[in-house]
């Protein structure tokens, strides 16, 4: 039961992923897969499915590496994942009921992550909405370093299925997110002539604990939403403190 609906996935070395996201692409009758220049098995995962039609560019940000994706698809109807989401098949039964449906150029998902052996509902990780499907002649990515996000013009419809996300293989692996975000996070602050301090840092990083930890019932998920809620606080501070050591390298003061 595919549709007129390009599947668009930007890759790097995602061999432990792509083939359970390709799998979950049945709706779609076109799938485009962008690669930056993976040096595992993706590819060679990817070419196993006849629907995959791949290319190649240099990454330069994700916000470029996305919407030159999604100008590759034939279908003006896109959906965009990450490779390591895939659909839910209950979501992809609500996809097909509601895609002719003219009052909407888009559809946001909820999307629900497992981390760590389990299914998380809480801390904030959930609903999380995500802009996934809509019309290219109607929108495309926009933001800075972090955080890309779909400028759609029209109305969007909330539907009520998951997509999947299996973001972090381990706690290490989260670690090397965090690291890798959290320095994105401070040059795109310092550019726009943000500022911060380490008591400030410390600061929002105490908040975010209790923010997902109390607040959005992170403690209901166990060990994982203290993990989360502590790993949440540390991204929180690195983010600030990491912004305080660039506005101090600029003033000469370290």
């Amino acid at each position: 039961m595919s549709l007129a609906l390009s599947a668009c996935i930007i890759t790097l070395n995602e061999e432990k992923n792509i083939e359970r996201c390709i799998l979950s692409l049945n709706l779609a009758n076109e799938i485009i897969l962008l690669d930056s220049g993976s040096i595992d098995k993706t590819i060679e995962i990817a070419k196993k499915f006849s629907k995959v039609k791949i290319f190649h560019r240099n990454f330069d940000n994700y916000i470029d590496q996305k919407n030159h994706c999604i100008s590759l698809a034939q279908n003006d109807w896109v959906l965009v994942l990450d490779a390591d989401e895939s659909l839910s098949p209950e979501l992809e039964k609500e996809i097909f009921q509601n895609f002719d449906n003219t009052n909407y150029n888009g559809f946001y998902f909820p999307r629900l992550t497992h981390y760590l052996g389990k299914w998380i509902y809480h801390g904030g990780w959930y609903p999380n909405y995500q802009l996934k499907l809509f019309r290219k002649s109607k929108g495309k990515f926009a933001g800075m370093l972090v955080h890309e996000k779909v400028e759609l013009e029209g109305n969007i419809f909330k539907l009520k299925n998951p997509i999947y996300h299996f973001s972090y293989e381990n706690i290490e692996d989260h670690i090397r997110y965090i690291n890798k975000y959290s320095t994105l996070h401070a040059e795109e602050r310092f550019q726009r002539g943000k500022k911060s301090s380490i008591l400030y840092s410390l600061g929002k990083g105490f908040y975010k604990f209790f923010y997902m930890y109390m607040i959005k019932l992170g403690f209901l998920d166990g060990r994982a939403g203290l993990i989360i809620a502590t790993l949440g606080a540390f991204y929180n501070f690195l983010k600030y403190a990491k912004l305080a050591e660039k506005q101090l390298k600029k003033n000469n003061t370290i």
